[in-house]
């Protein structure tokens, strides 16, 4: 501790006997600086919170008589799937980003640049964690917080169509089997019936 003590001592002293220099270059230097950073263009950043729960209500009840699929993997399939190509186009399209552009090679980069640029990353940063954070940056205001909303829309869609399908798929399950426990029962009865 004496030792880091005597260093920091011996800085302080360095420091003290440069005094001048230092501050005759922080008067040269801060100015090109203030410059460069007066002249750098805006930025801003738009973000969304989603809360993502595809467990369907009917799901207790298949516990153990249908197959169950991992949310987590299906979010980060929405996930894959809305950061596609297909999907890119459709919000460069929905959001006028395309407008801009004049050529295919500008279309292009124009997706790349989506592609890099939009975030969708969980909030605790855990495969479990059901709070998706949606992030863009862009130099306009305007169209930073459009394509958040264009891309949150999407990814509600994309959740609500899986749990709508794995909805319909339990309850065709659920009534297939009613079908069929009704007609063992109908069977059973007509046995008794026979018997009795």
């Amino acid at each position: 501790l004496q030792k880091t003590l005597e260093a920091i001592k011996e800085y302080i002293d360095g420091i003290w006997i440069k005094r001048r220099y230092i501050s005759l270059s922080s008067w040269l230097l801060c100015p090109v600086l203030m410059g460069y950073v007066f002249l750098m263009p805006d930025e801003y950043e738009s973000e969304a919170s989603v809360y993502v729960d595809t467990r369907s209500a009917l799901q207790p009840l298949l516990r153990g008589v249908a197959v169950q699929t991992d949310p987590a993997e299906e979010v980060a399939m929405i996930v894959r799937t809305l950061l596609s190509c297909p999907n890119l186009e459709k919000l460069s399209r929905e959001t006028d980003l395309d407008v801009t552009v004049t050529s295919d090679l500008e279309y292009e980069d124009l997706i790349d640049s989506l592609m890099n640029t939009l975030k969708v990353t969980s909030r605790g940063g855990r495969r479990d964690d059901r709070i998706y954070n949606i992030s863009y940056l862009n130099q306009s205001p305007v169209v930073a917080q459009s394509v958040v909303q264009e891309t949150l829309d999407l990814f509600i869609e994309g959740t609500l169509g899986e749990s709508r399908q794995g909805t319909d798929t339990a309850n065709r399950f659920i009534d297939d089997q009613i079908a069929e426990y009704e007609s063992r029962l109908t069977e059973s009865e007509q046995l008794l019936a026979n018997f009795k």
